[in-house]
């Protein structure tokens, strides 16, 4: 039996969001973008939970996940990068420009379906 069907056995849905926990941190404490990225997306979702309709939310849930995932995937690529060639090569730097607009990609579209949320939220009320 191979080492990695070893561990099939033991296999605990709890053990595996505790493994994904540890992932989310240690992607918050290498690159602050994600931290902070992850901060404003909360307080964006809870806003739409209790402002917006189920519509809105789930779209804003949507793009929040996919902006999230681009941005530790990102930061996966770079350290990895680093890791795999500390000094500096062409061929690396042109990894971390894909990875990075990748991220940028996702945030962009994030911040139109923030944006049109907002629009519709403040165009709704009565400013004057």
């Amino acid at each position: 039996m191979s080492a990695f069907r070893q561990g099939a056995d033991t296999y605990h849905p709890l053990r595996k969001l505790r493994i994904a926990w540890a992932g989310i941190r240690h992607a918050m404490l290498l690159d602050f973008s994600v931290a902070y990225k992850l901060a404003v997306a909360t307080v964006f979702l809870v806003l739409a939970a209790v402002t917006e309709s189920a519509l809105h939310f789930l779209v804003l849930l949507v793009v929040t996940a996919l902006m999230i995932v681009a941005e530790v995937m990102n930061t996966v690529i770079e350290a990895l990068c680093d890791y795999l060639c500390p000094d500096y090569d062409e061929r690396t730097r042109d990894i971390k420009d894909m990875a990075a607009a990748a991220a940028c990609i996702a945030v962009a579209v994030w911040y139109v379906v923030i944006g049109g949320i907002g629009y519709e939220f403040v165009s709704a009320q009565q400013l004057f």
